[in-house]
Parts: C-alpha cells; sequence; structure tokens
C-alpha cells in the first residue's frame, strides 16, 4: 500500500488534535445542548470534549484497520445498475456495515431520534479521516447525517416542527430521519442538468402544483452524488418565468424514493411500494470510483414543497455552504494522504548517498506540503465553527427566544458576527482545500518518480481523487467570484474603515514589537493594496479616471448603472489571485494568533514555528500575487471586450493604431 500504516487516523494526527482543543466547547457544547434539554445532555464544555474525542478516537482506529487497508479495492469497483436498482460495490457495503455499528451515521441527530446529539463539525472532522483513507467512502458518507440534518433544518425553518416547553419533540421528517442514522437509508443533495451546473438560473426542471395542493415534479438531474438514496432534497423551478424569472422562480422540495398506493412516501419495502423517480445511469468516473454518481430522471414525480414557494435558492444556499465546508475537510484529508505517502517514500527512498527527503528540494516540497495543510486545517475549523454557531443561535432565537429585549439584541449580534465570519472564510477554504489537494496529490506522484505511475503503488489514484476537490459543490473559479464580490462591496459599502484598515496594517507592519505581527501586517497590507488596485481599475474603466479622487469618495462615485459582464471585467480576471491573497492573509492571521494564545503551553514552540513558517514561505508570493494583477496589460480585454488597450503607465506616448485596434 502506498500510504503508511497506521493503527488510529485519529489519534497519530497531533495537528488535528490540536486544532480541536482551541475551539470552544463551552459554547459549542451549551448551543447544542440547550435546544433539546435532553435529560442526559452534557453540561460543560470539558465533558463534551472527553465524550467527542472518544468517539472519534473509536472511530479513528475502525477507519485505519477496516477503510484504509482497501483502498485499492475501493479505487477498482464501480458500482452497477441492474434493472432500475443501483448495487453498491462490496467492500463499500462492508465498510458502511461497520459504521452503522458505531452509530457514525447518527452522530448529529437528536438523542430522540437514536443519534448522539453531536456538533456538526464531529462529522466533519469525521470526514477527513474517512479521506484520508479512501475519497469514495466520505463521497456517500456525507449524505447521511448531512441530509438528516438538512431536513430538520427545513423543519424548523418553515415551523413544521412541534415543541413541548420549547424543546423539539416531532418533525414532519421523523421517520426518515430515524431511518438515516441507523444506516438503512440515505439521501442526495438535487441541484446539476445537463444545461445547468453553477448557473442554477438556467434549470429546467418542473414542479407543478396539483388541484389537491400536492406537487409533481418532471425534469432531468445528472452527476448525483449517492443519487440512489431514498431521500432527495430537490431543487426545481415552480413559478412561471414571466413573473419570476431566473433564480426567484426556484422552490426547493423533498422527494421520496418510494410511494404507496395513495402516492405517500414509504419504505424501499413496504407492500406496494412504487419507485417514484428512475435512475437512468451511474457514472464511470477518474476517482472515486465506489461512490455512485448517478442521472435521475423524474416522471410526474410525488414531492413535497420544502419552505416557501420561491425561497429554493435562498434554502439551498444553506445545505451548500455546509457542504462546501465538508469539502473542504474532505481536501485535509486528501492532503494528508498525498503527504504522509511522499514523506514515508522519500525517508525510504537513498539516492546519492541519502534519503531523498534529506535532499534540499525534496525536502523543501515536503515543509511546504506540512505547512500548507495545518494552515489550512486552521482556516478550516474555524470556518466550521463559527457558521455552526451561528445557525445554533439563529435556530434559539426562533424557538426560544430570550425574554429580556437587550438578551435578544445581544444574541441577534452574535448570531450576525458568527454569520459574517462563517460566509467571509467559506469560500476561501473551498477554494484553497480544492487546489491544494491537487496540487499535494501531483507532488506525491512526483516524488515517488516512475513508480508513482504505477497502478499497484496507489500513488495515481491520490491525484485522481483529489481532481473532483475544485469542482463539485461550486468550482474554485466559483469560490474566488464569491469573495471578490463580498470583498469588493465591504469596501464600497465602507471605503473610510477600508482606508483605517491600510493604515493600521501598515502602522503594525513597521512598529510590532514581534517580527511574526509585523509578516502578519505585511501580508494583510498586500491583500487590501489589491482590492485597492482592483477597484481603482474598475473606477477607471467605468469613469474614466479616479485620479486625484480620494478612496472615501469611491461609494458616490461607483453608485451608478453597471453592466457586471463589461465593467467589473478586472476584478473577475483577477478573481483567483485576490483569493489566494485572502487566504494567505487569514490563515497568517489564526496561525500567529494561536502561537500567541499557546505561548505560554507545551504546543508554544511548534505552533510559533508553524506560524514563522508559513510567513516565511507566503509573504513573498503574496508579492508577487500583487505584482501579477498590477502588471496586467489589458490585452486580454481588448480581445475579449473589443476595448483599445490601454498605454502603459510608464509612457506618456500614444499607441500606435494597430494596437488600439
Amino acid at each position: 500500500m502506498a500510504q503508511p500504516a497506521s493503527t488510529n487516523f485519529f489519534l497519530d494526527n497531533d495537528d488535528l488534535r490540536f486544532q480541536l482543543s482551541q475551539l470552544d466547547w463551552g459554547t459549542l457544547v451549551d448551543l447544542q445542548e440547550q435546544l433539546f434539554l435532553d435529560e442526559d445532555r452534557l453540561t460543560s464544555g470539558t465533558d463534551g470534549r472527553a465524550f467527542y474525542e472518544e468517539m472519534l478516537t473509536t472511530l479513528g482506529e475502525y477507519i485505519a484497520k477496516e477503510v484504509a487497508p482497501h483502498e485499492h479495492e475501493l479505487g477498482a469497483q464501480h458500482p452497477t445498475l441492474l434493472d432500475g436498482e443501483v448495487e453498491d460495490t462490496a467492500r463499500m457495503k462492508k465498510i458502511f456495515a461497520g459504521l452503522a455499528g458505531l452509530g457514525a451515521f447518527g452522530l448529529t441527530l437528536p438523542r430522540r431520534l437514536g443519534g448522539t446529539n453531536a456538533p456538526l463539525l464531529i462529522n466533519q472532522i469525521l470526514m477527513e479521516l474517512l479521506t484520508r483513507a479512501d475519497a469514495s467512502v466520505p463521497g456517500q458518507f456525507a449524505f447521511y447525517g448531512g441530509i438528516a440534518q438538512a431536513l430538520l433544518f427545513y423543519s424548523n425553518e418553515e415551523g413544521s416542527v412541534t415543541y413541548e416547553g420549547g424543546v423539539p419533540v416531532k418533525s414532519r421528517f421523523d421517520r426518515a430521519i430515524q431511518r438515516i442514522g441507523e444506516g438503512r437509508e440515505w439521501g442526495a443533495m438535487v441541484l446539476t442538468e445537463p444545461q445547468a451546473g453553477s448557473d442554477l438560473a438556467r434549470l429546467r426542471s418542473k414542479a407543478t402544483q396539483q388541484a389537491d395542493g400536492t406537487w409533481r415534479l418532471t425534469g432531468q438531474k445528472i452527476f448525483i452524488t449517492a443519487g440512489h438514496g431514498e431521500h432527495h432534497i430537490v431543487i426545481a423551478r415552480s413559478e412561471d418565468e414571466a413573473t419570476h424569472p431566473g433564480l426567484k422562480g426556484l422552490s426547493l422540495f423533498y422527494v421520496p424514493g418510494h410511494v404507496d398506493a395513495q402516492r405517500k412516501a414509504c419504505s424501499k419495502g413496504a407492500t406496494g411500494a412504487k419507485k417514484n423517480f428512475i435512475i437512468g445511469g451511474v457514472e464511470h468516473k477518474m476517482g472515486q470510483r465506489s461512490c455512485v454518481a448517478a442521472t435521475i430522471h423524474y416522471e410526474d414525480s410525488v414531492a413535497e414543497l420544502l419552505g416557501q414557494r420561491g425561497d429554493g435558492f435562498r434554502l439551498m444556499l444553506v445545505l451548500m455552504n455546509n457542504a462546501r465546508i465538508g469539502v473542504a475537510f474532505e481536501a485535509l484529508g486528501s492532503c494528508e494522504a498525498s503527504y504522509r505517502t511522499a514523506r514515508a517514500y522519500a525517508e525510504e527512498r537513498v539516492s546519492m548517498g541519502k534519503p531523498i527527503a534529506r535532499h534540499e528540494m525534496v525536502a523543501d516540497y515536503l515543509d511546504e506540503m506540512d505547512v500548507a495543510i495545518r494552515a489550512l486545517r486552521a482556516m478550516t475549523f474555524e470556518a466550521a465553527f463559527h457558521e455552526e454557531a451561528s445557525m445554533r443561535l439563529k435556530l434559539l432565537l426562533k424557538v426560544r427566544p430570550p425574554s429580556s429585549e437587550d438578551d435578544r439584541k445581544s444574541l441577534e449580534k452574535k448570531a450576525k458576527n458568527q454569520a459574517a465570519r462563517s460566509r467571509e472564510l467559506t469560500p476561501l477554504i473551498k477554494y484553497f482545500g480544492g487546489e491544494e489537494s491537487v496540487r499535494q496529490a501531483r507532488m506525491a506522484m512526483q516524488l515517488f518518480g516512475g513508480s508513482g505511475y504505477i497502478v499497484e503503488t496507489g500513488v495515481e489514484k491520490l491525484l485522481r481523487d483529489a481532481l473532483i476537490i475544485p469542482v463539485y459543490e461550486g468550482t474554485s473559479q466559483i469560490q474566488s467570484l464569491m469573495a471578490l464580490k463580498d470583498n469588493l462591496l465591504a469596501v464600497l459599502k465602507n471605503p473610510t474603515k477600508f482606508a483605517r484598515d491600510i493604515a493600521e496594517a501598515r502602522f503594525v507592519a513597521l512598529s510590532a514589537n514581534d517580527p511574526l505581527d509585523k509578516a502578519v501586517a505585511r501580508l494583510k497590507v498586500t491583500t487590501l493594496s489589491a482590492m485597492q488596485t482592483i477597484l481603482s481599475r474598475i473606477a477607471a474603466d467605468k469613469l474614466g479616471t479616479v485620479k486625484g479622487q480620494p478612496m472615501t469618495s469611491w461609494r458616490s462615485l461607483l453608485s451608478g448603472d453597471w453592466e457586471p459582464s463589461r465593467d467589473f471585467s478586472f476584478g473577475i480576471l483577477h478573481a483567483e489571485r485576490l483569493t489566494k491573497l485572502l487566504c494567505y492573509s487569514h490563515m497568517a492571521e489564526i496561525l500567529a494568533r494561536q502561537a500567541h494564545a499557546s505561548a505560554a503551553t507545551a504546543h508554544g514552540p511548534e505552533r510559533r514555528e508553524i506560524a514563522d513558517r508559513f510567513v516565511e514561505r507566503f509573504e513573498p508570493r503574496s508579492k508577487g500575487v500583487l505584482l501579477e494583477i498590477e502588471a496586467s496589460s489589458g490585452s486580454l480585454f481588448s480581445r475579449l471586450l473589443g476595448r483599445p488597450k490601454k498605454p502603459s503607465a510608464k509612457t506618456t506616448k500614444a499607441p500606435p493604431k494597430e494596437a488600439a485596434e
């Protein structure tokens, strides 16, 4: 096997366990347990952390012994479609049976439904452990607890949960959720169509309300992970496109896998059960081969509206945001597998009288792989914590609001701040995680040399499996556009604050006593300078010039009519470059903060070293990215948009007529 042997995928990862120790367990446990108020609930952060670490230890041992040794088998087997039913691979069935026996599918579900009521973050950590063992397994595992949690969330959103004394006692999907928690059924998130991937406004699947108030759904969906599941959450067009164009006309639906004679949702094995949709095919993929990706045909399929009509896109975003955080944890698992495989080989392989791990270039590669994983994990844990805290706070405010108006406003502010931090970091962890997982798998293959190209070593499988991570749940390019939009709009909303942020960062970069703090501030200055350059160019393209105009006046200058496809071209061109800078800056800040917080502990020297190594590598890189943004000549725009190429800022000589054309 390519990966080095381990007896426990949780206990052998000191960095993962460190990040787990840094969480605000008091807040996390309190928010998790407040909603249900079970008699056997956890009452302190200390108890919660100990309990969840014990769970992860048990699961880490199972994964090391029962999943990782079978990576070749999982990579060679494909699910099959026979007589309209999908048959999972033999090894996947065995693995999932074992996970069910350990209660893994019900980790985050309420105790009243057979779960352990663990935070979503515990499930996401499990995704990292599983991906490190084999990427096919978490791809399908995610659609057990993830779909169950989504059904609970949507029930709360629409007000269909029954509460007694402020405690939820029943939801419309209790039967489905309980069966998912037992590992007997699972679901799927159903978005993509042949003509609509990232652009959901182009969806054609149609949901029609019947005279009796029920709904029927018709359309085709493709590339649906775990699409052979019993519980589909489907986005479809429910409104007239003439009156509700684009995203406004989309609604979200629950579509059961089987219905009975009365066309009510039922289990697959129920008497008279009839298939409610058709599985048209199962894809044979480059990687993650044991995980199902199906084509689904809905033909007058029974559907149930989730939430309100026309609210589909907003509701889907909630599910997507958590899915993207989950993919970042998958990326961590992928990177861990690649790094550990490459390091173990490099320490054994002798060339020119010493292990290649001691050759300068190879040592440099391995060092960067290691520090990048640690930085990504720190930012991913922070994003996951804030996302979960914001969701729990919003739910508590809805079902059990404080009696005091001041307390209510305080909680609302906390929820808003938590959500803002999550939104800030989520596209960054998805972007960096996706790109880094491919880069590290590629590097592992390179360090193996020719043997890395041979199937038996398993190294080429790491690359095949990783290549989908920058694609699904929103491509890297979609993440970068989200980051660009949010950050530039924030500047335009409050340019005075932006100007103050640059000034403060420059001051810290010059005056801080700690060299680490100076380096972190310099990274921030570089990132903010890139934003300023992009906005200046956008304004210049729109207005002709912003020379001599103070930054604080940009909001009024840029408040006119805009055509995004033309007016924001410079920003869109550099969206990925800006996203890289945002990743570097936020990672540096988080690592430095952890280093300072750990200074007086046993972790202090190691955390300081990690932060120093990160800024040492990524500060010079950030300067290069800024230069790329500043040096853009605009020749691409002249070709794409028919614009004249602008003269270089270094010369006043007019360009020849041919260049303008």
